[in-house]
C-alpha cells in the first residue's frame, strides 16, 4: 500500500493519469480514505481549474482574479467526503 507522500507525488504528477487501471483504483481507494489526500488533491483541481481559466482571458479582469480567490476560499471550506458521515476535522459521532 502506499503512503500519503506517494499518493501526493503521484495526483500532483503525470503519473496517475498514465498509471494502470489496478494503481488508479489504490489510489482511488487511499483518498478515499484519507482526509488529507482527498483535500489536497481537491485543491489541486481548484487550482488548475481556475489557473485554466484564467488563463483564457486576455488580459484577466480584476474582478476575475476576486471571482476566483472567492471561489477558492469557498471550496476550502469543510465539507464531508464521500462515504464520510462527518465533515473533516469535526469530531466523530
Amino acid at each position: 500500500m502506499l503512503n500519503c507522500k506517494e499518493i501526493c507525488r503521484k495526483i500532483a504528477s503525470d503519473e496517475y493519469a498514465e498509471a494502470t487501471g489496478w494503481e488508479r483504483l489504490v489510489v482511488r481507494f487511499h483518498l478515499w480514505r484519507c482526509r488529507d489526500c482527498s483535500c489536497y488533491e481537491e485543491q489541486l483541481q481548484t487550482m488548475g481549474a481556475s489557473m485554466r481559466q484564467l488563463l483564457h482571458e486576455d488580459p484577466p479582469a480584476a474582478t476575475t482574479l476576486e471571482r476566483i480567490e472567492r471561489e477558492l476560499l469557498n471550496r476550502a471550506e469543510p465539507r464531508t467526503p464521500p462515504g464520510r458521515t462527518h465533515p473533516p476535522g469535526s469530531p466523530r459521532p
